[in-house]
């Protein structure tokens, strides 16, 4: 069930927000100053990036309504039928034998994935004639299982106060490893799309159309290199923050015009640190 991930609709929905976000900020740098040929390039980029992600995220949300009709329609072939003058009338529905004795929608189960024929957590869909439908939870795989091949997760009581503390030292040990995860690799730009590539048997329209997707795309990877630029000092700056405790050095530095208990600027009127009324050398 391994694979390239793929952004959910919120993922896309945050991500078109941010990059908007960041054009209104761009233009706003190019009213101050119209000449900027690095301004003018970031607001075509971010542009393009904008037109595509609208784009994944119109597909997105199209595919998800494709997903919805086709549980519907699983429902549609369902028929009811009872028998009139029995103390007992019953309902059934013809092709779901013992559906009172099914789990309810929405369950969390554990069920075999057909490819690989391993137990994985999952959340009960819908019902179908031979079984459920289930979406694996962190996969985002779904397709239709066999009652034999679904089971309950049984969960063990949690004491509250513990499972706090797991949480948040789980927390804590993550963000340390994504600073030094950042702070240590460099960026990897993704590989184009399958679908975004031109194959010899394109007609001239699907290419020119592919272009500009594939010039959108690395405009992206270029926009996205760059916030891994910055990320990646200040990831690095937060690492150094976390350590300084322990190999902090202060002198004095030859650069500071003048130097006092409230007041420390450099040449261009920059103000460092202070700490101990001394002048904090970070280099």
């Amino acid at each position: 069930m391994q694979g390239e991930e793929e952004l959910t609709i919120d993922d896309l929905a945050s991500n078109l927000s941010t990059y908007k976000d960041q054009l209104r900020q761009v233009r706003q740098l190019l009213v101050d100053d119209p000449e900027n040929a690095e301004y003018a390039d970031m607001q075509k980029e971010l542009e393009e990036v904008i037109a595509l992600t609208e784009e994944l995220l119109l597909t997105a949300r199209q595919n998800e309504v494709s997903a919805q009709d086709t549980h519907a329609n699983a429902t549609e072939s369902l028929s009811l039928s009872y028998t009139k003058g029995r103390a007992n009338d019953k309902v059934q529905l013809e092709g779901f034998p013992g559906l009172d004795e099914k789990l309810p929608i929405g369950s969390k189960v554990q069920a075999v994935y057909s490819e690989d024929g391993e137990w994985y957590e999952a959340t009960i869909e819908a019902y179908t004639p031979n079984g459920y439908y289930v979406s694996y939870d962190g996969w985002g795989n779904k397709e239709e299982v066999d009652p034999d091949n679904v089971r309950v997760i049984e969960k063990s009581p949690v004491n509250p106060l513990l499972e706090a503390e797991r949480v948040a030292e789980a927390t804590k040990q993550a963000i340390k490893q994504k600073i030094a995860h950042a702070a240590a690799v460099d960026f990897q730009p993704k590989r184009l799309p399958e679908k975004l590539q031109i194959q010899p048997d394109d007609p001239e329209d699907v290419r020119a159309a592919k272009k500009k997707k594939i010039h959108a795309f690395k405009s992206k990877m270029r926009l996205e290199e760059r916030e891994a630029a910055q990320n990646k000092k200040q990831n690095a700056w937060q690492q150094f923050q976390s350590t300084k405790g322990r190999t902090k050095k202060v002198h004095t530095h030859t650069g500071w015009t003048r130097c006092g208990i409230h007041t420390c600027f450099d040449s261009q009127g920059l103000a460092p640190l202070l700490r101990n009324k001394e002048c904090i050398c970070l280099s």
